[in-house]
């Protein structure tokens, strides 16, 4: 009978790298640390040691580093300071150190659209009123308008975008309507992809009150006018009267009897 015999072989441990995280999400104009692992066995020899992080466009160059401190922990980690969308994208961290692995990871930028600026105005030879909803965010938001019961505004909407440098859009929405709807409203900036809004409050009140504070300073105006123009005369005989008085005086002082 034929006997098989096992042998036992030493295990051999493998060099790999490790990320504790494969997905980052930073906001823009944050800073991010980006981490990968690798064993060191006890010490770590420099010499011997490769480290690569990469990102295709490399716009991050100038404002990236890395943490020399930790590599003796076996640490990788990569420092991105003021983080912008140009950086988002899968980083490759490779690591040569007696042996040679890598892992990717991947770095999302998100930018809320916070701050709303706001305008209102009157259309020129018109009885409407334009409301202007402008801000900058990532990525393109959906903007829509509310009165003060939460309900969508039919009037004309031109909403509008361009692209910054900093790779942000820029997004515009006018709204135009007649003074006889909602006097208050609110645009909606709606980032689908980050499942959040930002919205601003506009009222119309301070240009309802436009005419009616120019008729009140017209009035103003008439008034002390009106008034002026209807003393004036009074005055002027007043005045006619006392200079003949004390032109009558004057000669009663130098007429003289011979």
């Amino acid at each position: 009978m034929q006997q098989i015999k096992l042998f036992s072989f030493p295990a051999i441990a493998l060099f790999t790298v490790e990320v504790p995280q494969q997905l980052y999400i930073v906001e823009y104009g944050n800073n991010v640390t980006m981490e990968c692992r690798f064993p060191v066995n006890g010490s770590l020899n420099l010499g011997l040691l490769t480290v690569v992080w990469e990102q295709k466009r490399q716009n991050y160059i100038g404002r990236a580093a890395l943490l020399h401190s930790e590599l003796k922990l076996g640490r990788a980690i990569l420092q991105i300071t003021s983080v912008k969308i140009t950086d988002a994208g899968s980083y490759l961290c490779l690591i040569d150190y007696q042996g040679v692995d890598y892992k990717y990871i991947t770095l999302e930028v998100k930018a809320p659209y916070k701050k709303i600026n706001t305008q209102v105005m009157r259309k020129p030879g018109e009885d409407k009123f334009v409301f202007m909803c402008q801000s900058e965010g990532f990525p393109l938001a959906e903007v829509f308008w509310q009165n003060e019961k939460n309900f969508n505004l039919s009037g004309s909407v031109n909403t509008t975008y361009t692209m910054t440098v900093d790779g942000l859009y820029n997004v515009t929405s006018i709204l135009t309507f007649k003074p006889n709807m909602s006097e208050n409203c609110s645009c909606v900036f709606w980032n689908k992809e980050l499942n959040g809004e930002t919205s601003a409050h506009i009222s119309t009140l301070a240009l309802m009150s436009t005419p009616y504070s120019g008729q009140k300073s017209l009035i103003l105006f008439i008034i002390p006018t009106c008034v002026m123009v209807a003393v004036l005369p009074s005055a002027l005989i007043i005045f006619q009267k006392r200079k003949s008085f004390k032109n009558g005086q004057s000669k009663k002082g130098t007429f003289c009897f011979r």
